[in-house]
């Protein structure tokens, strides 16, 4: 006789397969086919990498394509050498910008030119609590 709590194991698998199925295709239905997050960044070395890893599992895990934009504003630590060795590596589609302050919002969102059918999220890190913004990092 087999015991009860390997049926109840695959039961409750069978359950979260068709849950999680149903909430895959509730997701895409209507929702835009990628993310577009736009990064403000000045003097940010200690947190870069983590900030891009983060965002991009996120998209991952939601199964969403995701494109990262970051324009950074004359920074003196490695935040740039960080981010070109991640936008090197591959892993994301990163592209990376230089900028002068007086750059203002529409000014980056039109050089980041959002596509069809992606949500763009500008992030100012310069700003304290904008980084609570990106998935996974708490403030």
């Amino acid at each position: 006789m087999v015991p009860v709590w390997i049926l109840l194991c695959y039961g409750l698998a069978a359950v979260l397969v068709h849950l999680m199925h149903r909430m895959y295709v509730r997701g895409r239905a209507g929702a835009p086919n990628r993310e577009h997050y736009i990064l403000v960044t000045r003097n940010h070395e200690q947190q870069m990498e983590w900030y891009l890893r983060a965002i991009s599992w996120y998209a991952h895990l939601r199964g969403r394509d995701c494109r990262i934009t970051v324009f950074d504003e004359g920074s003196e630590d490695d935040t740039l050498a960080i981010t070109q060795l991640i936008k090197n590596s591959g892993d994301l589609e990163l592209s990376v910008y230089g900028f002068s302050g007086r750059q203002g919002e529409d000014d980056m969102r039109r050089q980041a030119a959002a596509a069809e059918g992606e949500t763009a999220l500008l992030i100012d890190l310069r700003v304290p609590m904008e980084a609570a913004k990106i998935p996974y990092v708490h403030v």
